[in-house]
């Protein structure tokens, strides 16, 4: 954790501060980084044995701290309020207990106070009321005066109204005056002024104006009598009566409205006027054309006097209207007289009122004050008495507060341990982590005081209630402990979450909690789509909950801001930069990481910035799930009602929290005296009492559940099966990367076996429904579910009296788990290869034995180890002639590890000994797993103990034994597997179910999707069916189709999509999110990988898919039909060659069968696994043909096999040997003999071409070959036993690495024990090193120059097995360290752990970081022989180190060297020497000798010419003549006698050890033939006989040696005889 000094100093200061005291400081401080240390060595064996890779780095340890002092101080916050609620609520309590004492004490005092004031105020009143009658009396009076007055105002507003009325009809007539009198401009007038004459008219318009203004005009002239003369209204006079200041006329003509208001204009002018009124040319119109200021003066006499005369009608109604408002005022005297009376009679009633008032105040607040001293002692006692017993609790959970405050140091430590570091792991290794590690680190630190932390703590309480537990369970969280867990670290973690979520339960419950207040402010993205940065900031802003789901094991490095938490603080806000973006933070934003994968590999720096949180589903949670499935199908009543049981206890739970809350709540926002608040008291009432009707119902609720969970559980069974199954599938992608499930697909089919339970086989035709999940984000009505409970109370009730006195539920117990079993163990058993159907059946049904009790788990430990015990004693003489030295090792390990729990297999090597004859006899029987066993095993039946005896004599029987064994516990469904039926595959696809079809040589699924498409309908011709070739460029054809289809409800059929994996996540997400047509179907086909353990298809996808492996059979039979049934008679007749090319085609045909049926026999039969094809058939039928058409007689077969075989069939195969077994089989098949019924193989005749045409030889194939065997391939029957013998040790060793892990005990028996043993075993065996300086010193000094190149050898094999001794002493003393906890765990040491448990030499296992074969020979045998075998090594190097002059032993021990190449070389280096020989020119024969023991090489005691002896090596696939064979077949090479030729192996002695062999150096004849692994003789006597290291052959060649033979070569190259120097046991 370097570079965090300054952050861990400164968490450390913090935590110190927090804690409080420094003794618990220390503790904490010490707890820390024990803690981070503990997980780091977790993660390392959850790596180890889970292969799920999971880290902890400096900054996880800081944001530990960091949540530390968080969750510390949030508890501390929480318990205070808490504490400081109920002492509220309590004080409340207890005042409200006082105020009832004192209430009664003053109430008597209250109630005599009300009654005396009430007599006060009664006798005010009725003076009040006299009074009150008088002044009713005047007012009265006053109304009728009221009345008048308001009758008069009425008649004066009428009037009022009518004259304005009429005047109103003044103003238009005033309004067009004045504006005639705005029209005119002053200049005109002045303009008037100047003018001599008039025009016509105008004269006469002044003049009117003069006569208007006589009177009020001074300057115009007027008489006594107030008119004007004529003279004076001339042109002239008018002017300069007018005219004289212009705008003095102007303003007095528009204020003459004032004068006609105020009457002062003359009555005589407007008589005078009338007479111009009445003239033609009187008119503005005629005016305006003569002069225009003329012209409006003409508009506003008119309009004046029009104005006038509508004023002098209205007069007369003014007139009257003075005279109202005279009355008016009159009336209105009189009223204010009569008024006057009664306020002064008012006033006096006002003052008696106020004393009244007065009085009956203080009568009323004395009765008040009387009425709610009762009411506040009423309510008081209903407070205390509804609240009364909470007072208690409440103060008990006062207490419990503080004392449990007092422990949050260490609770919240254990919290924020739990958040930080659990979340990754399992259900065992939480356990083991809590448990072992945390809480002793808590209560018991190193040094220090103990950390205080409640006794028997459960992590998840303190970071929630069972009330939020059991709201997370009503949104649809599975309700098992695991996934409780998950939800709180969920919750509570301060990172944002990854969730491990292969079954999406978790991403389930995540959306139903996160929308159940509305999708307004829930998002969902996935990477890769363009607009993810963008919603994601605009989430961030706006407070949004953001979920990323379906990721892959890689994120976006833009997204590392977001995920990280990075931000930067301006103006007391948080911003965050992602790129040229910048947003704000807003404090609710919340993100959500989601994977589907099962098992994903995250690197640290991910890790370290999220919470990641494994919601794999669990076993037992799993089991839960399941039971409510079985039992809502098999007792829906039951069901139903647990379903609405469970759903009303957690409500119930949930509302009582609630209740409470609010009571506390109330009493604590209550403002003043509490017990004056009526609605409060009632509402607290009625909450208490739904609170105890609540509790009452719960403890009813639970009764009644148990009841129903009683009779439920009687089903747990069927469900155990099934989550058994289910763990076991998703176990299974160990073996191969497409065995991935999903548990969605894994419900469908286990609802189907439950279904289909007691029904005929035919049923399973039939469509099943599965039914789906009920929406629980429906509002709940709890009365109305109440209701449904109580309905079905009943119906129960009935139903298990039924039950109880009809069927037998055992009975039907079993039918539901055998059904369940067969259709889940068909869903599987479609996808897998043929190689592991029987693992798998075997492990299921072992899996099952174990679960119902019915087998031991010492019996399934014996036998998949399968272990070869050390220190085996001899022999005798009888059983050495049958029984392999591995056979009675294994007999001696089964009689320690079961001796003692089993007495049949105490001494069972004295048993087998003293019965040898017996055991012999069934030893030899083809089929000893049906024979009866001898002496004490002759009772046993087709049990394990049966299948263990099998395991160590007769491997090869195992798999027809397992077959058996599985047949006999879980049926014959589980053995013979039904014809592959694409109606049925369909049947069991959705619109969103792919069909993936595995692709093998010879094997072509579109037929079956096309024919069965043509069904339906769904055919290419309609536009509904699209078969695509994906390669380069298909992409967006595959896209376009998928889409256009979808919506149609069509079909698409991608093939070989193992060519695109860069795009098959986009499928996977397309497939995913397509909303499609439900007839639509996506079929696809791939290869699967050349390794089991590389992926090609994305592993949600696989999930998602159908896997079907419709893998071809392998028998000669099948591989021929297949073949043949390439071509056609139609074919054949195209040849111009019919006969000959029948015949030769049918040749070519069984060729191609031989190779192909030649791979299953495994190395023996190829080296390495080859990929011959039909393509490959049909082109050599091709050139067949081609050759056959030209004009030749003869078939140029020569030529035809050197195409087939170096070109054609040859260009797949690397391995020189392979290819000349390749070229062998077309020498003795592709021959003459095809014209002339040739034997083709033992029992086998070529058909006679000019006989028969193509249909006939489909007959032959299907009912004239002969019986399968390895025979027919030119291989020795033992070849069919070592392939079933490797086929049974392979199934052992797989279920073994399936099984590691799966138990972390420490207990007796248990996997770390069985480490520990193996570990001290292997420390204390391990050989001593050699002294390389004394060995060098003792190479320069004793050494002769002869023997140099032997003694360089020994020096370099010595130091060769120093370099690896010293590896293997260090890791066994790093792993012991690492054991006891001296060292942290390295991930070599948890690879060696590995290792030692499935005892696998280290390195065997190219991904381990622990490897000592890398330092060692190739081996496959197991960790304990491979150990014994090094013990033997460094035996002989010791023996030969010993010598002083390092003398080559007698006979060397060639198997025995880390690189027996270098002493072979050696022998042509030294023998080159001596001859003086260029080395280039020198090669070895190998010569057998008449020698059997290494002993009779030094009773010898002489080196053979030019060579040495050696031996060790086994020959598989034949065997040497032995000593009694060999005599008549001795030779002498050199001065060593040799004999013996190769023969036919004895039945079941798969190796047989060779004698001494003498190896000679030789220089090169010019005959010989130069290849890459030597020189061929090409002698006919002489076999060239490859020598590996292993069984496994191929990369293993040592050399060639050279065997001598009285049989055809070829019959060996065809039995694939090699040397070997070690077995495999």
């Amino acid at each position: 954790m370097a570079g965090t000094g300054t952050e861990l100093s400164r968490a450390e200061n913090i935590v110190g501060y927090a804690a409080g005291t420094p003794e618990i400081t220390t503790s904490i401080e010490i707890f820390m980084p024990a803690a981070f240390v503990a997980v780091n060595k977790m993660c390392k064996s959850f790596a180890s044995l889970e292969g799920r890779h999971v880290y902890t780095t400096p900054k996880s340890y800081l944001e530990m701290i960091n949540l530390y002092l968080f969750l510390l101080q949030k508890k501390r916050d929480e318990a205070d309020a808490s504490t400081r609620r109920l002492e509220n609520g309590v004080q409340k309590l207890i005042k409200a207990a006082e105020d009832v004492v004192e209430l009664e004490a003053n109430l008597k005092i209250m109630l005599a106070s009300a009654e005396e004031k009430r007599a006060v105020a009664e006798g005010i009143a009725e003076t009040v009321k006299k009074e009150k009658d008088i002044v009713e009396q005047e007012n009265a009076k006053a109304q009728i005066e009221a009345a008048k007055v308001a009758e008069i105002q009425a008649d004066v507003a009428e009037r009022q109204a009518d004259a304005a009325a009429d005047l109103a009809k003044a103003e238009p007539a005033l309004v067009r005056a004045m504006a005639a009198l705005d029209s005119l401009d002053k200049r005109d007038l002045g303009n008037c002024k100047t003018m001599a004459k008039p025009p016509p008219g105008v004269d006469d318009i002044f003049a009117a104006v003069v006569v208007l203004l006589a009177g009020v005009n001074p300057n115009v002239i007027v008489q006594k009598n107030g008119r004007v003369k004529e003279k004076d209204r001339t042109w002239d006079a008018a002017k300069k009566a007018l005219l004289g200041n212009v705008n003095g006329f102007l303003d007095e003509l528009k204020g003459f409205k004032v004068n006609i208001d105020e009457g002062t204009v003359p009555e005589l002018n407007w008589r005078e006027v009338r007479s111009f009124l009445q003239l033609e040319h009187f008119s503005p119109e005629v005016i305006e054309k003569r002069n225009s200021a003329a012209a409006g003066l003409c508009s506003w006499v008119i309009n004046i006097v029009n104005y006038y005369d509508i004023v002098q009608l209205v007069e007369p109604k003014r007139v009257a209207l003075k005279a109202a408002n005279e009355q008016l005022d009159a009336a209105n005297t009189q009223l204010h007289k009569v008024e006057a009376v009664v306020a002064e009679l008012q006033e006096k009633l006002d003052k008696l009122t106020e004393e009244y008032n007065a009085a009956e105040a203080s009568r009323l607040e004395a009765q008040h004050i009387a009425e709610k001293g009762k009411m506040k002692l009423e309510l008081a006692n209903r407070l205390t008495k509804a609240l009364g017993s909470e007072k208690v609790r409440w103060g008990e959970s006062i207490d419990r507060l503080r004392d449990e405050r007092e422990f949050l140091v260490g609770d919240c430590l254990l919290a924020a341990a739990f958040i930080s570091y659990i979340g990754p792991f399992t259900k065992e290794y939480r356990e083991l982590l809590v448990e072992n590690t945390l809480i002793p680190l808590i209560e018991s630190p190193a040094s220090g005081n103990a950390i205080p932390l409640t006794p028997e703590i459960d992590p998840i309480a303190i970071m929630c209630s069972e009330a939020e537990v059991a709201e997370y369970q009503t949104q649809g969280l599975p309700a098992d402990r695991v996934s409780a867990e998950n939800a709180a670290i969920v919750l509570n973690s301060v990172r944002f979450p990854l969730l491990v979520d292969p079954q999406l339960q978790a991403i389930s419950w995540i959306k139903k909690r996160e929308t159940s207040n509305g999708k307004d402010h829930f998002k969902v993205a996935r990477l890769g789509q363009p607009d993810l940065i963008r919603r994601l900031l605009d989430s961030v802003q706006a407070g949004d909950t953001f979920v990323i789901e379906n990721m892959g094991e890689s994120i976006d490095a833009t997204l590392m801001p977001v995920i990280g938490r990075t931000s930067t603080k301006r103006a007391g806000k948080k911003f965050l930069v992602i790129g040229d973006m910048e947003v704000e933070i807003n404090p609710a934003f919340r993100l959500y990481l989601h994977t589907k994968l099962n098992n994903p590999h995250y690197p640290p720096e991910i890790q370290a910035e999220t919470t990641l949180v494994n919601f794999s589903v669990t076993q037992v949670g799993l089991e839960d799930q399941l039971l409510a499935r079985v039992v809502k199908h098999e007792r829906p009543d039951l069901a139903a009602q647990r379903s609405a049981l469970i759903l009303q206890q957690n409500l119930f739970t949930i509302r009582v929290k609630q209740l409470e809350d609010n009571i506390l709540m109330r009493l604590a926002e209550a403002q003043g005296d509490i017990t004056e608040d009526r609605a409060l008291i009632e509402e607290l009432e009625l909450s208490k009492k739904l609170s105890d009707e609540i509790a009452v119902k719960l403890d009813e609720s639970m009764i009644t559940s148990e009841k129903i969970e009683k009779t439920s559980e009687l089903y747990r069974p069927v469900a155990r099966r099934g989550s058994l199954l289910f763990f076991v599938m998703n176990n299974l992608h160990k073996i191969h990367s497409y065995y991935m499930f999903s548990l969605e697909s894994f419900v469908q089919f286990f609802l189907r076996g439950v279904h289909l339970a007691g029904k005929d086989p035919s049923a399973e035709e039939e469509e099943v429904e599965v039914e789906e999940v009920a929406n629980e984000d429906e509002a709940v009505d709890l009365a109305e579910l109440e209701l449904q409970i109580a309905h079905r109370v009943h119906e129960i009730e009935e139903r298990d009296l039924q039950e109880a006195g009809g069927a037998n539920l055992p009975e039907r117990l079993l039918q539901l788990q055998a059904s369940v079993s067969r259709i889940i163990f068909n869903f599987v058993r479609s996808g897998l290869f043929e190689r592991d159907k029987l693992t798998v059946a075997t492990l299921i049904t072992l899996r099952v034995k174990l679960e119902n009790g019915s087998l031991d788990k010492i019996y399934v430990d014996a036998i998949n180890r399968g272990r070869i015990a050390e220190e085996v004693p001899s022999m005798s003489a009888d059983l050495s002639k049958w029984l392999s030295e591995a056979s009675w090792a294994r007999a001696k390990a089964l009689g320690e590890d079961l001796g003692q729990a089993d007495p049949l297999f105490e001494g069972i090597m004295e048993k087998i000994a003293g019965d040898a004859e017996d055991w012999e006899e069934w030893y030899n029987q083809p089929d000893p797993e049906m024979r009866p066993m001898p002496g004490d095993f002759k009772e046993l039946g087709k049990d394990i103990r049966r299948l263990l005896i099998l395991r160590v004599l007769r491997p090869d029987r195992l798999p027809v034994a397992l077959s058996e064994y599985v047949q006999e516990n879980l049926g014959e469904e589980f053995v013979i597997q039904p014809p592959f039926n694409m109606q049925s595959t369909y049947r069991d696809t959705t619109n969103k179910t792919p069909v993936l079809f595995v692709l093998y040589p010879g094997v072509d699924p579109t037929p079956w999707v096309e024919d069965l498409g043509r069904e339906k309908g769904i055919t290419a011709e309609s536009g509904m069916f699209a078969n695509i070739s994906m390669g380069q460029g298909q992409e967006a054809r595959a896209d376009e189709t998928i889409q256009r289809l979808g919506k149609a409800g069509g079909w698409v059929f991608l093939q070989n999509v193992h060519l695109m994996q860069s795009w098959l996540p986009t499928l996977d997400e397309k497939l995913e999110t397509l909303s499609p047509h439900k007839n639509f179907r996506v079929f696809i086909s791939a290869e699967p990988p050349p390794l089991a353990y590389l992926k090609n298809i994305p592993e949600s996808l696989l999930q998602s898919c159908i896997v079907i492996a419709n893998e071809p059979p392998s028998d000669l039979r099948s591989n021929l039909a297949r073949a043949w049934g390439t071509f056609s008679q139609s074919r054949i007749d195209q040849c111009v060659k019919q006969d000959p090319f029948k015949a030769c085609l049918f040749g070519l045909c069984f060729f191609h069968s031989l190779m192909l049926g030649r791979r299953r026999f495994g190395f023996q039969g190829w080296s390495r696994a080859y990929g011959f094809n039909v393509g490959d058939l049909r082109i050599c039928a091709d050139v067949l043909e081609s050759y056959l058409n030209r004009d030749t007689t003869q078939i140029p077969f020569q030529d035809l096999r050197y195409i087939f075989g170096e070109i054609m069939y040859g260009g797949h195969i690397t391995d020189f040997f392979d290819r000349r077994t390749n070229n062998t089989y077309l020498q003795v098949v592709f021959n003459e003999k095809l014209m002339n019924r040739g034997e083709l193989a033992p029992k086998l005749l070529s058909p006679d071409p000019t006989q028969w045409e193509f249909h006939n030889y489909s007959q032959f194939i299907m009912k004239s070959l002969p019986p399968e065997s390895p025979v027919v391939y030119g291989l020795h029957p033992n070849a069919e036993i070592g392939f079933l013998t490797s086929k049974a040790e392979n199934l052992f060793q797989t279920i073994l690495q399936l099984e590691i892990g799966s138990s972390l005990s420490d207990g007796a028996g248990g996997s770390l024990t069985l480490l520990r043993e193996v570990l001290e075993d292997l420390m204390n065996r391990c050989p001593a090193l050699f002294d390389l300086v004394e060995l060098a010193d003792k190479f320069k000094e004793k050494v002769a120059e002869g023997d140099l190149p032997y003694g360089v050898v020994v020096v370099q094999e010595c130091t060769r097995l120093n370099s690896l001794l010293n590896e293997i002493k260090s890791s066994l003393e790093e792993l012991q360290k690492g054991l006891n906890g001296q060292l942290n765990m390295s991930q070599g040491m948890e690879d060696m752990a590995e290792c030692l448990g499935l005892n696998q030499v280290p390195g065997r296992n190219p991904f381990h970081a622990c490897s000592w074969e890398r330092l060692a020979w190739a081996s496959r045998k197991s960790l304990i022989s491979w150990f014994s075998d090094l013990i033997l090594r460094r035996k002989q190097l010791a023996s030969w180190t010993e010598d002083p002059g390092l003398a080559l032993p007698f006979s060397v021990w060639l198997p025995g060297l880390i690189n027996p190449t270098a002493l072979l070389t050696a022998i042509m280096q030294v023998t080159a020497r001596k001859k003086k020989l260029p080395l280039d020119h020198m090669t070895l024969d190998t010569h057998v000798t008449r020698m059997y023991r290494p002993d009779d090489a030094v009773a010898l005691a002489a080196y053979p010419e030019d060579g040495i002896f050696i031996h060790g090596l086994l020959i598989e696939g034949a065997r040497w003549t032995d000593e009694e064979e060999s005599a008549d077949h001795v030779t002498v090479v050199g001065n060593t006698p040799c004999a013996g030729h190769l023969t036919e192996s004895r039945l079941k002695q798969l190796l047989t050890p060779l004698p001494l062999i003498y190896v000679k150096a030789v220089s090169v004849k010019p005959e010989w033939s130069p290849e890459s692994v030597g020189y061929l003789r090409r002698n006919p006597t002489l076999y060239e006989c490859p020598v590996y290291l292993t069984s496994a052959r191929g990369g293993t060649f040592v050399f060639l040696s050279t065997l001598y033979t009285v049989d055809p070569v070829h019959r060996w190259i065809l039995a694939g005889v090699a040397l070997l120097m070690q077995s495999d046991d």
